[in-house]
């Protein structure tokens, strides 16, 4: 099984600003400058390839940011099995990759959940190009329903050019979904949900392929962490090689804006660890949240991580926090 980031920012896109720009070209110089005792910096430069390596190994917050996409995440199993996690403007990138495989020949055939309806989880699909080819086949599921009438919704005019809906001329199925197991892929996928605490509420889902667990948990608030409140959520993540978690919040945050129905690193960590997850990482990024800021986020869910209760703490090398990334690909 992999899982690849395309969108990891809550709430509305944000794009890259010039300030980050400017800090990250700040902080690539003050390094290079720090090695002019080991470096042939005049030689470095005049070689483009010798460049491009020393880049390469620089931080992953200096060469890179976290990105500024709305939620979409890529699942493939071994068999290439596809399934797309919400609809959020990382979609259209997803799109523009597909399209030059089997999905621009109209032979294309994915799984598309949805978590909720709010805007930053189906923004994306109207740019979404395998949608406009004849021949792809694309399955949509929710937990919600009038699926096809709210996909429509955001796309009749004045919001949009009246005619992209007619343009879809892919096969789409509409899935409206309960909490019943399915058994997608001649039987290699199974698919559960559950409810997570969300204005007009967002569901979670939880893979298994290939002998492997990934779950899906964006938008969700974990107001009484007592055994009982939390003890459905911790079942649903338990053993799971992947948890991707809504963080957008800092542990004060999530608990002064209660009905926002977000969470924060430090939860995510506790549901974790009690759950025996392998790798938990942070998702649907504050969009007003810069990288030194998300990274600050992370070490503090790394610092509780070290508290956690040891009846419940897992090994460093069994349980990985990390940050949601556009582009990071996980080999599960």
């Amino acid at each position: 099984m992999r899982v690849r980031f395309w969108g990891v920012r809550g709430s509305c896109p944000a794009p890259l600003a010039g300030d980050d720009i400017a800090w990250r070209l700040t902080e690539a110089l003050c390094r290079l400058g720090c090695a002019r005792d080991t470096l042939d910096i005049e030689s470095l430069l005049a070689d483009r390839a010798a460049v491009e390596r020393w880049v390469a190994e620089l931080p992953t917050n200096i060469r890179s940011s976290v990105g500024g996409n709305t939620p979409c995440v890529e699942m493939r199993t071994d068999a290439g099995d596809l399934f797309i996690i919400d609809l959020g403007t990382g979609v259209r990138a997803l799109g523009s990759e597909l399209i030059n495989t089997e999905f621009g020949r109209g032979l294309g055939h994915a799984h598309i959940f949805l978590s909720h309806y709010h805007w930053d989880h189906i923004q994306g699909w109207p740019f979404f190009k395998p949608a406009y080819v004849t021949g792809n086949r694309l399955d949509i599921y929710t937990r919600h329903t009038h699926l096809q009438e709210r996909l429509h919704q955001q796309q009749e005019a004045p919001f949009f050019p009246p005619a992209s809906w007619d343009d879809m001329r892919a096969d789409i199925a509409y899935n409206e979904i309960d909490e019943t197991p399915l058994e997608l892929c001649d039987g290699r996928v199974k698919v559960t949900s559950i409810e997570l605490d969300h204005p007009s509420r967002a569901y979670a889902y939880r893979f298994e392929a290939d002998g492997k667990v990934f779950v899906y948990a964006s938008d969700g608030a974990y107001h009484g962490l007592d055994d009982v409140s939390i003890r459905p959520f911790v079942e649903f993540y338990r053993d799971a090689d992947l948890l991707v978690f809504d963080a957008q919040f800092t542990l004060t945050e999530s608990f002064e804006k209660r009905t926002w129905g977000h969470s924060s690193a430090v939860i995510g960590v506790e549901l974790a660890c009690q759950a025996g997850v392998r790798n938990l990482a942070l998702f649907h990024h504050d969009p007003g949240a810069d990288d030194p800021t998300l990274d600050h986020l992370l070490q503090v869910g790394e610092q509780y991580a070290t508290i956690v209760p040891t009846t419940i703490r897992r090994r460093p090398d069994q349980c990985r926090l990390l940050l949601a990334r556009e582009g990071l690909t996980m080999e599960l």
